[in-house]
């Protein structure tokens, strides 16, 4: 896949961004999801967007969170309606203040449902109580009708970069077109 590098003004409210940084715990969720992405946000207009992120959900400006990226993609499903758009938007927002979904994070990763297959099973039971980034994503477009995975509440940022539903639109790069 070639490097295609876009800016924030070409981002479409609903679009999945992907990222990683070079801290231990984006190392950690890299290794044990067998990803080059360890975290996902969703844009959701205006310069922001919401991500689940510990300690909780929350909102803020693409530009300021980048900062600490290493790369950051955006992904987009193609037939997104307005209305569907919206409705990711909304349920994101209703979202904000959950708190981080630690043991959902460990158990959808292969080292986690190898490990405790009893977080797996646990964040499928009461799965909205909180959320980790990629779940986050995934129960979003789901509310809006687009179900992205088969379980929500066990996607992971490789899922959201492999998944054939979703387009890849390029890099971000702050201040580029």
């Amino acid at each position: 896949m070639s490097q295609k590098i876009i800016s924030i003004g070409q981002l479409q409210k609903g679009d999945i961004i992907l990222s990683t940084t070079s801290d231990s715990v984006s190392k950690v969720v890299k290794f044990a999801t067998n990803s080059k992405y360890s975290h996902s946000r969703i844009y959701i207009g205006n310069g922001d967007m919401i991500e689940a992120i510990d300690p909780k959900v929350w909102k803020e400006e693409v530009a300021k969170v980048m900062k600490g990226d290493l790369y950051t993609a955006v992904y987009r499903y193609a037939g997104l309606t307005e209305m569907q758009k919206l409705k990711i938007v909304h349920y994101a927002d209703q979202q904000r203040g959950k708190e981080y979904d630690l043991s959902g994070a460990i158990g959808s990763s292969r080292v986690g449902m190898m490990a405790s297959p009893a977080l797996t099973i646990t964040n499928l039971i009461d799965s909205e109580s909180d959320f980790y980034c990629s779940e986050l994503v995934a129960f979003a477009y789901k509310h809006a009708g687009v179900r992205l995975e088969f379980f929500a509440s066990a996607t992971t940022p490789k899922d959201l970069a492999q998944n054939k539903k979703l387009e890849y639109i390029g890099h971000l790069k702050v201040g580029k077109k």
